[in-house]
């Protein structure tokens, strides 16, 4: 008997072992956005040195990587892209936590922002695939993103329907 009063006083305390209370976590949520998108602006000031040392970079076969200037040109034209997407998405990313904040997660403008931060995503994943030529990490990074993408997609048609249903739901009452 005592074995299962442990059992039960254990699984509740992993129950609440990570659990913050919501405000303090979209709290957190938009604090850490704003740092994020800070440090993708700070982050677009070095981006020329960071290329230029990533590209000096030996591949795998310890081989210097000879890009033509046109593709470096490339190179600095995606990760900029990249960027820009980043902190586009990064700013719905923060209106979203605002509406969150508000408690107005099932509205069409909440699954607008889900939307265009899932493009975000997908465009920036797709970006990363076509920079493949340059290491072949981008491929997978470029696929995780893309997954994350489709994800939030997922999550975006989910909130959609249950915005349709919560209107159906007040036209009916």
């Amino acid at each position: 008997m005592a074995s299962k009063a442990k059992t039960k006083a254990a699984k509740a305390g992993e129950d609440n072992m990570l659990k913050i209370n919501r405000k303090l976590s979209v709290y957190i949520s938009i604090v850490l956005t704003a740092i994020m998108f800070v440090a993708t602006v700070v982050l677009a000031f070095y981006m020329p040195t960071l290329l230029k040392y990533l590209l000096s970079l030996p591949n795998s076969a310890g081989e210097q990587l000879d890009l033509a200037p046109f593709q470096k040109t490339v190179v600095y034209v995606a990760a900029y892209a990249v960027l820009a997407l980043m902190a586009a998405g990064l700013g719905m990313l923060f209106a979203l936590l605002l509406l969150v904040q508000k408690k107005k997660v099932f509205t069409v403008p909440a699954v607008e922002l889900i939307r265009y931060i899932s493009w975000c995503l997908i465009f920036m994943g797709i970006i990363m695939v076509a920079l493949t030529f340059c290491s072949a990490i981008a491929l997978c990074v470029g696929a995780a993103v893309i997954f994350v993408g489709l994800t939030v997609r997922v999550v975006k048609n989910v909130i959609e329907e249950a915005v349709c249903l919560k209107e159906e739901n007040d036209l009916t009452v």
